[in-house]
């Protein structure tokens, strides 16, 4: 009897044993040891462990199939046109603008006013001949020319309404009058020419630059007036400067994302960051996340152990009552 209870007893117990024991040997040459072990200049098998001796090319691998698979331009673009993610970026975009807009000029500047003062003369120097040629093509524009034909005229007969009456007599007894009218047109091509050779004598050039450069240093450095303020932005004339940010800055990252992603390298980005880990961190970042399947691993070992040994039991019994 009592060899009998042996027999149905030790060997699924046995094999509980070794195949818990064995399961858990096996997740922990997993990744251990971490170094090669060697026995009188032997190498012995199996180490290092799995994860410490292919941890080169179990990083290759990881990275590759992150950049194949999860970090793609179509995932990233999918990702950026979530609604929840759009939602953030807006509220992003409409925080930065609120913080720009509550400041004043000199805000921004503090720190850096001569850099600016310095940036500011040498910006005005380069863009002073687009301007001043600006300047005249506007005054050579057929409205404009218009206009100061008329405002000629207008001019020409008030100042000869505050001439006295043997003034007035004179002039159009001689028809100065109707002459300068009638010049007009040439009166405003000398003026406009006479501008424009007076936009390019150095000494002017000089002052408009110092004039613009001071004016300019004048509103950066302005402490009482908020930007908001300065430019007369309200509320609704904020959510369409949001709207317009926004709409830029999404447009912008569409067309760049294989560019960003091809300069980032996520593969060789991924596979040098988890080959530069220590291996124990490794470990116990596959431990934190698997730390249950481990041990249902471990316990499946018991019970298909269990199972072997019970199987051993039943057949070592019917085969001795066979015989």
């Amino acid at each position: 009897m009592n060899t009998t209870i042996l027999l149905f007893t030790v060997p699924p117990i046995a094999g509980a044993l070794i195949g818990f024991v064995t399961n858990v040997i096996a997740i922990r040459m997993l990744f251990r040891p971490l170094k090669e072990v060697r026995i009188f200049g032997i190498k012995v098998p199996f180490t290092p462990g799995i994860l410490p001796r292919h941890r080169h090319k179990l990083a290759k691998s990881i990275g590759a199939m992150v950049e194949r698979e999860l970090l793609t331009p179509e995932v990233v673009r999918m990702r950026l046109n979530n609604k929840e993610t759009s939602e953030k970026l807006r509220a992003a975009v409409s925080e930065f603008t609120g913080d720009i807009l509550a400041k004043a000029p000199s805000d921004l500047a503090a720190g850096n006013e001569a850099y600016f003062a310095g940036k500011i003369a040498g910006e005005a120097e380069k863009l002073y001949p687009a301007a001043a040629a600006a300047f005249i093509k506007f005054l050579q524009c057929g409205e404009i020319r218009s206009e100061l034909e008329s405002r000629g005229k207008v001019f020409l007969n008030s100042v000869i309404l505050k001439m006295n009456v043997f003034q007035r007599i004179f002039i159009s007894a001689g028809q100065y009058d109707s002459t300068l009218a009638r010049k007009m047109p040439e009166i405003i091509d000398e003026l406009t020419a006479s501008a424009e050779k007076l936009l390019k004598d150095s000494k002017v050039k000089e002052r408009l630059i110092s004039a613009a450069s001071a004016a300019i240093e004048k509103f950066i450095g302005d402490n009482e007036k908020k930007i908001g303020d300065l430019f007369n932005i309200g509320e609704e004339d904020k959510k369409k400067l949001d709207d317009f940010i926004f709409q830029k800055l999404m447009s912008i990252a569409d067309g760049q994302i294989e560019n960003l992603l091809a300069s980032i390298d996520v593969k060789t980005l991924v596979s040098e960051r988890i080959d530069s880990l220590e291996m124990l961190r490794v470990e116990r970042i596959i431990l934190d996340v698997m730390a249950d399947q481990f041990i249902w691993i471990d316990i499946f070992g018991g019970i298909l152990g269990f199972l072997i040994g019970a199987f051993q039991a039943l057949l070592t019994y019917f085969l001795r009552h066979a015989s």
